[in-house]
């Protein structure tokens, strides 16, 4: 089974919602702005980022907040979920979707006890239910259903209906991208969403950006930081690969200096489309960032779905 609205985005040729994610520096959000990025940022220290992308995004751009919990959690500090509410409802008309208080087992980097568990998708679900109908526009709050947590939860948002008898629109389905198991939790997540009474909910991948992945399940959008993180870390994205440039580690196996006649000449001129030289992007890695953001942009704006149908049956 194909979701209506992957029909839909395939008929009119829509590309798929990747929302950048991830702070960095006005050079990169003006390049984002100019060519109608969309942006995820968190409400946990980066409210200014917000403030300048809702007084320059242009119309097609779509901000997406998070409530900062994984955040927040890594650093053994509780969110206040009336003041989130507050905050979003305050700009809520320049919001696309933004996220629930999701709970976070245990504690950062201490064993979780199956209590914590089997308690934290509860805990989520009650926040959940709390900020609905605090919220102005509570259509574009987004419950999250994380790998590990038991599918009754997952079962749970994608049969529950509001006072007029509306489903939930939109839900997060969250793979842990450092855990194994992440086409198992993926297979068995979209097939439940294809058998329940919502099998046109849209989902939103958090923080993965695995493009074939993103391609292979019906994904209405996602977010992630690997683009900071590759450009940072000395990586530019190309139609070969991701391929290591910076000036740090000519010794790396896939440092474009080892590579050699067609192959390098190839680097040399995808590079140069960006008005970049390989000298450039091997010692800014600002224009490294530049270049994946533009990759991204391009994938999402031709996206086609390519994976896995769903039965509503078992037979």
């Amino acid at each position: 089974m194909i979701p209506n609205f992957v029909k839909e985005r395939e008929l009119n040729e829509e590309g798929f919602d990747l929302y950048f994610a991830g702070s960095q520096n006005k050079l990169c959000d003006e390049y984002m702005l100019a060519h109608s990025a969309n942006r995820l940022c968190s409400q946990l220290g980066e409210k200014k980022i917000i403030q300048y992308w809702i007084q320059n995004k242009t119309e097609n751009s779509k901000l997406f907040i998070d409530s900062g919990a994984f955040t927040a959690y890594t650093k053994g500090d509780v969110i206040d979920v009336d003041d989130y509410i507050d905050y979003i409802n305050s700009i809520t008309q320049h919001l696309t979707i933004y996220a629930q208080l999701d709970k976070i087992p245990g504690r950062f980097n201490q064993p979780k006890s199956l209590q914590d568990i089997k308690e934290a998708p509860s805990l989520s679900w009650e926040n959940y239910l709390y900020m609905r109908p605090r919220m102005k526009e509570p259509e574009k709050l987004v419950p999250i259903f994380h790998q590990g947590e038991d599918y009754k939860w997952l079962v749970n948002m994608l049969e529950w209906v509001d006072e007029n008898g509306n489903h939930i629109p939109y839900i997060g389905i969250s793979p842990a991208v450092d855990m194994p198991g992440i086409e198992q939790f993926l297979d068995r997540s979209f097939s439940i969403i294809s058998k329940s009474s919502n099998p046109n909910v849209k989902t939103h991948a958090f923080g993965m950006t695995r493009l074939s992945l993103l391609e292979r399940y019906p994904y209405y959008s996602a977010d992630s930081t690997s683009w900071l993180k590759s450009g940072s870390m000395g990586s530019i994205y190309t139609p070969w690969g991701t391929l290591y440039v910076s000036d740090r580690r000519d010794v790396d196996i896939n440092c474009i200096y080892n590579q050699h006649g067609d192959a390098l000449k190839k680097i040399e001129d995808y590079i140069g489309k960006f008005g970049f030289t390989v000298e450039e992007v091997r010692t800014e890695y600002v224009k490294r960032l530049l270049i994946n953001i533009q990759y991204l942009l391009d994938w999402a704006s031709s996206y086609r779905f390519k994976g896995k149908r769903y039965s509503k049956t078992l037979f």
